[in-house]
């Protein structure tokens, strides 16, 4: 079924570090993002094109600076499973992760920028598989050359930007001469269905001419090359067995060195560690010995206190041994003296043995705390000693052990080297050979073939399929209230359609852009109605040029018919209603209609406070 190729876009997500996401959510169908300009438009339909493969990203803008990822995430319509494409603006290749129905991962690997003939595992090889497009072939000369149809072919043909839309040529082709043939046989194929046919052409007698001349050319450079050859002195049998040996033994060496030298680095940070480690602990280890150093000192001036207390009680005691006398001041004798205004020894003494037992409990504490020093010390001490037996041991492994196997194997490398080189050299020349050959071995037919042989016919599109294709951009241009629609038919020799008997390009800009709008929407309902292969999503810029702000200065007759027919209105409606039959993305400066509001979904960027002022969150 045609409903079930193809997907449609989801979301397009711009991210950075520190920064709000940068979002557009879409629905199927109808999508229009409206305002002013500079606001961000183009901007985001340039990275819907970076994200489908094209090689530059969008140019920078002010508002831009600090995003550097762009995610685009679209939905399949045969299984419903997402898929979801990040890359970064800095170029490189895709981040791709696969999402089932219900939004569970399925996959998450990475994907090449790049389109592979034959690796369906890059961007392109995937999103021609949602199309069923992946491995068609296209031609890219008139001689009949072909290659793989890659989805940059398709992405032209259903994305189109605000300066192709008014362009003064088909809206199939860029513009290159170069590329010329493949785009159009990339347009047939989606008309058709069909891959681009093998043509064969017969030589003239001035190609033949021609051929001998590039045979004796290339003869003579298989000479030169078999020369070459000889000089390197290899042996044609032995070289690659020979070459295999050498990179088994190279493929060695560098495990080998690469294994010693990150295991040296591994060592240094723990040598580093164990350093520090030992710093920290002698460092510890000086305050302790400068606290016991003072704890001691301490300790000694509690001993000589206690000492004194001591002579002091011993003093006490004397006086009390001695006789009593008068009194040498009145003459009193003991007997008339007062007690209680004499001298007590006995005070004393008991002064100085509650001062001795004071200091006796504060040398106690001293001592406890003296020995957890000492405790301490002994256990730095310990410590310091495991940490420089470490050091040596790591030092040790280093100098002994790793340092010879990172030496050896450089060796090894070194020596391998030079000849390894010359194999390499050889084997260039070889492959030159066989190239210069199988050039040879396809140049000599033609030398031969004669000029009466017939001509395979190309498959081309017929008649009744341009015409299919062609009435659908009438039924389009219809729809959108277009005046003086006739019939519209595709032109072979202009490679573009004739409306009403008049060339699509004759006309002013206004009627340029509505046409080429026609035409990717058109392609895009044949491709549909017809079951044939597409993306079913279109992506236009300003289609509606001519109902910018009128220039009463340039405005030509044709834009003014535009705007009084009612072609924008019609234009929305038509699109709002399905007409497309698939997913129509329109970037216009100027809103839709008032009266189509909930018709489909409009992203207004406001430029203002009120509302969203652009693409880019303020």
């Amino acid at each position: 079924m045609s409903a079930d190729r193809g997907f449609y876009i989801e979301s397009l997500i711009l991210t950075g570090p520190g920064k709000a996401d940068a979002k557009l959510a879409f629905s199927d169908g109808l999508n229009v993002v409206s305002g002013a300009s500079d606001t961000g438009k183009s901007y985001a339909l340039s990275c819907i094109d970076y994200a489908f493969g094209a090689s530059k990203p969008p140019e920078s803008i002010p508002e831009g600076a600090g995003y550097d990822v762009v995610v685009l995430s679209v939905i399949a319509r045969r299984t419903k499973e997402k898929y979801v494409f990040e890359r970064g603006l800095a170029g490189g290749d895709f981040k791709f992760s696969h999402f089932d129905e219900k939004s569970a991962l399925i996959d998450e690997t990475v994907l090449s920028a790049k389109h592979s003939p034959t690796d369906p595992n890059t961007l392109s090889g995937v999103l021609l598989g949602l199309c069923d497009l992946y491995g068609k072939q296209i031609r890219t000369n008139k001689q009949g050359k072909r290659r793989t149809l890659s989805f940059r072919d398709i992405a032209f043909l259903a994305l189109v930007d605000e300066e192709r839309i008014i362009a003064k040529r088909s809206p199939q082709l860029s513009g290159s001469p170069v590329e010329k043939t493949s785009e159009s046989e990339a347009f047939r194929l989606l008309v058709t269905g069909i891959e681009s046919g093998v043509a064969h052409a017969i030589p003239s007698k001035k190609q033949t001419l021609g051929v001998e001349a590039k045979l004796e050319l290339i003869g003579s450079m298989i000479t030169e090359a078999e020369a070459r050859f000889s000089t390197t002195g290899v042996n044609r049998e032995t070289l690659e067995t020979e070459l295999t040996v050498l990179e088994t033994i190279r493929t060695t060496a560098l495990c080998e060195y690469e294994g010693a030298r990150l295991k040296i680095a591994s060592l240094e940070t723990e040598l580093a560690q164990q350093a520090q480690a030992m710093r920290q602990t002698r460092a510890r280890q000086q305050v302790v010995k400068g606290l016991t150093n003072r704890f001691t000192l301490l300790d000694r001036h509690y001993l000589a206190d206690t000492a004194r207390l001591q002579a002091i009680e011993e003093s006490g005691k004397l006086f009390e041994a001695l006789p009593s006398k008068p009194c040498p001041l009145c003459g009193a004798a003991p007997e008339q003296q007062h007690p209680h205004d004499q001298f007590q020894p006995g005070n004393v003494e008991s002064s100085a043995r509650a001062e001795t037992l004071k200091i006796g409990k504060l040398r106690a504490d001293l001592g406890e705390v003296l020995k957890e020093l000492a405790d301490e010390d002994a256990e730095l001490e310990l410590q310091v000693g495991k940490a420089k037996a470490e050091l040596d041991r790591i030092q040790a492994m280093v100098q002994n052990e790793l340092m010879p196997r990172v030496k050896e194997s450089a060796a090894t490398l070194q020596a391998q080297t030079g000849r390894r080189d010359l194999l390499i050299q050889a084997k260039g020349v070889l492959s030159q050979l066989e190239n210069f050959r199988a050039h040879e071995t396809q140049l000599l037919p033609a030398t031969t073939e004669s000029p009466t042989a017939p001509t395979p016919v190309t498959t081309s599109p017929t008649t009744g399929e341009m015409d299919s294709f062609a009435n659908s951009v009438q039924k389009i241009l219809e729809s959108w209230n277009c005046p003086d629609v006739g019939r519209v038919v595709f032109s072979e020799d202009d490679q573009d359609l004739v409306i009403s008997g008049q060339s699509r390009i004759s006309h002013g800009k206004g009627v340029r852009a509505l046409t080429c709008a026609a035409f990717t929407v058109g392609l895009l309902k044949h491709c549909r109605t017809n079951q044939l292969p597409h993306p079913s999503v279109v992506l236009l810029d300003s289609p509606l040029v001519a109902y910018r702000e009128p220039d009463s200065d340039s405005e030509d007759a044709e834009d003014q018919k535009l705007r009084k027919s009612g072609v924008k209105e019609a234009f929305y409606l038509s699109l709002a209603r399905g007409d497309a039959n698939g997913q129509v993305i329109v970037f216009e400066n100027e809103d839709p209609p008032d009266d189509m509001n909930g018709l489909f979904t409009i992203i207004h960027f406001s430029r203002s406070a009120s509302g969203r002022y652009g693409f880019f969150p303020v």
